[in-house]
């Protein structure tokens, strides 16, 4: 039975690809920064009551005014520290994690458009196998290239391809278990699913939404708001 969860959001990133000057968990999406739309979206859970997200900290008091207080969430989300890459963050957020929590949901500050079935479908897989993902089977053929993408090596079956998103959820002891091993090992990975690959434990791949765009580049970002303004007030 699914109880209440820690909720981690790493939401730290530079906002490089974006070509901001700031992070880009305080862009505007329709009259809210994207963080705030990414909180509003997970608070809607009847499994999450609270959330820690961590940003740099040089915004941590920006975060609070701006995505947390300004949009009326200062009972469910406290914001802490990130670190230098999202690995690290996560750590961070898991040393935060409550003792009374068995079971981490970690999701991207920059996907505003996570669903409920899909947060509620990863809890219950996580609880059941312990670690599951949110993904979601590729529909375009996929080359791979052995020469830095001057010529195609083969073409990948795409029958056994999925492009992973978050939430991804997991047995609090379990990925504490996979970071604390990737530190001592030096492991360096993209999302946490891959940390438990590493263990060698199974990760049960859930059905996600193409529509839990993450957000990355500007087309992402006008993408996610063409979403919202087609939604009108679900969003």
């Amino acid at each position: 039975m699914l109880g209440r969860v820690y909720t981690a959001v790493p939401a730290a990133g530079s906002g490089i690809r974006m070509g901001l000057g700031y992070s880009k968990a305080f862009v505007d999406v329709e009259g809210l920064p994207l963080l705030s739309r990414t909180l509003r979206a997970l608070l809607k859970s009847p499994f999450i009551d609270q959330i820690t997200t961590a940003v740099r900290p040089d915004e941590v008091d920006l975060c609070e005014r701006e995505v947390v207080a300004k949009a009326g969430l200062v009972d469910g989300v406290s914001v802490s520290e990130g670190g230098r890459e999202r690995q690290q963050t996560v750590w961070n957020l898991l040393n935060a994690a409550p003792a009374h929590r068995d079971l981490v949901l970690i999701h991207d500050g920059a996907r505003p458009l996570v669903s409920l079935p899909v947060i509620h479908d990863v809890l219950e897989a996580a609880l059941e196998w312990g670690a599951a993902t949110a993904a979601v089977l590729l529909t375009d053929t996929v080359k791979e290239s052995a020469d830095g993408g001057e010529t195609v090596s083969k073409t990948l079956d795409r029958k056994r391809l999925f492009r992973a998103q978050t939430p991804q959820a997991f047995h609090r002891d379990l990925i504490v278990s996979a970071h604390r091993r990737a530190l001592k090992e030096d492991w360096s990975v993209t999302d946490d699913a891959s940390l438990i690959e590493q263990l060698g434990h199974d990760v049960r791949l859930v059905k996600g939404d193409v529509r839990n765009i993450k957000v990355t580049t500007p087309d992402d970002l006008e993408l996610v708001r063409w979403v919202i303004l087609s939604q009108g007030s679900k969003l």
